[in-house]
């Protein structure tokens, strides 16, 4: 047996709190990635949910936590290094043809502290089908994330919820 790192126990804190939310049907999660990668020992945990499982919803949020290798080396050298081992924390929310992604930024950034980049990425298919085009909107913790805020996550992930279920 092996003692968690902080990066297992934020992972199963943010699971958790997005399937208790898909139990309720308050969410659908629709996909999930758990990955290690072994060229750059760091671990990716992605959770993709929607307001429902409907494919034809205008929105829907990918939740990435993320852990180096200099993370998970600090919290085995803890008592050498000094510093506190965290994650790094990112959402990713994909827009339908969004009517105003600069409005829906500034209600980010009133939901979420100065603490936070945000990114928009506007993606148009060239040819036949432009009904495709949708907004992308990154925003990443410019903080690490610690054990110790295992409630701020589970607030992250109940935010999430209110922004699908706005619809924006």
């Amino acid at each position: 047996m092996f003692d968690p790192t902080v990066f297992e126990n934020l992972k199963v804190v943010a699971e958790g709190a997005f399937y208790d939310l898909d139990l309720d049907g308050e969410l659908a999660v629709i996909d999930r990635h758990d990955l290690v990668d072994l060229a750059h020992m760091s671990r990716k945990f992605e959770i993709i949910a929607r307001l429902n499982a409907d494919k034809e919803k205008d929105v829907e949020c990918t939740f990435t936590l993320s852990a180096s290798m200099s993370a998970f080396a600090e919290e085995k050298l803890i008592a050498f290094t000094k510093r506190n081992p965290g994650c790094t924390l990112k959402f990713m929310f994909r827009f339908i043809n969004p009517e105003h992604p600069l409005r829906i930024i500034h209600i980010l950034k009133q939901t979420w502290d100065k603490g936070h980049q945000y990114r928009v990425l506007k993606h148009m298919p060239i040819g036949h089908n432009r009904d495709e085009t949708y907004v992308t909107i990154e925003i990443e913790r410019e903080k690490l994330i610690y054990e110790e805020d295992v409630s701020l996550l589970q607030t992250y992930v109940q935010q999430i919820q209110h922004i699908l279920s706005a619809g924006m």
